[in-house]
């Protein structure tokens, strides 16, 4: 923490830093009312790839304006998370959620490949019952982690969408999965699979407000077979 507050000022001067939280593989901070500086080993990738993507999007992405001292500085999306609004409020975001994932998946893009079969996620998991599906048969452009906690909205309007770090060639049902649990969009069964997964890790990730959500999705699951 000192040694990121240090690189900060470094690169912006006396600032004042706010810690943000961290993920496994990355640390932010509010730098200031406008910026937030990211740490972590993969987040110049990261910001090489928004740079590239971002014209061709439909909704904003995080815009890297220094990179440096181990860190990328973006400027701040404005809004709350997704998240933060109850389950029943989030439906009216479903359908420009759906069309931003389609235009990810047909993207061009240069990117790690994330082939691991479904069954190494189960694998992982205490989830009886719960079978895996076959390997995806065609893998594209992916977010990897499209949950409400990274899709930033202000009113009516979804503002951003934020930590591209798990970004990969991968199964495209992994997106759909999140959307399918933080927001109840139908999906197929490969979608319902990856849904049911990432709950179940929110609920060892242990932060109230992820386990709250998991808890509710895990409900809607199996209370509505």
């Amino acid at each position: 923490m000192t040694a990121d507050r240090a690189a900060i000022r470094r690169l912006l001067g006396d600032v004042e830093i706010t810690p943000l939280g961290a993920g496994l593989d990355h640390r932010a901070y509010a730098v200031g009312d406008r910026l937030v500086a990211r740490f972590g080993d993969a987040v110049e990738r990261e910001a090489a790839l928004l740079e590239q993507i971002a014209p061709q999007l439909p909704l904003p992405v995080p815009e890297p304006v220094i990179v440096g001292e181990g860190a990328v500085v973006q400027r701040r999306i404005p809004g709350r998370p997704l998240l933060e609004l109850p389950f029943a409020e989030r439906g009216r975001f479903a359908a420009p959620l759906l069309e931003f994932a389609a235009a990810v998946h047909a993207l061009d893009v240069d990117a790690p490949r994330d082939d691991e079969p479904p069954q190494a996620w189960l694998d992982e998991l205490d989830a009886p019952g719960l079978v895996a599906p076959p390997p995806a048969e065609q893998l594209t452009f992916i977010h990897g982690d499209l949950g409400a906690e990274h899709v930033f909205v202000d009113g009516d309007r979804i503002t951003g969408v934020i930590d591209w770090g798990d970004a990969a060639i991968g199964d495209p049902a992994i997106d759909h999965g999140r959307l399918m649990r933080d927001l109840g969009v139908p999906g197929d069964e490969r979608a319902r699979f990856y849904a049911i997964c990432t709950a179940l890790e929110d609920l060892g990730y242990g932060v109230p407000l992820y386990v709250d959500n998991a808890r509710e999705a895990l409900r809607r699951f199996y209370l509505s077979e």
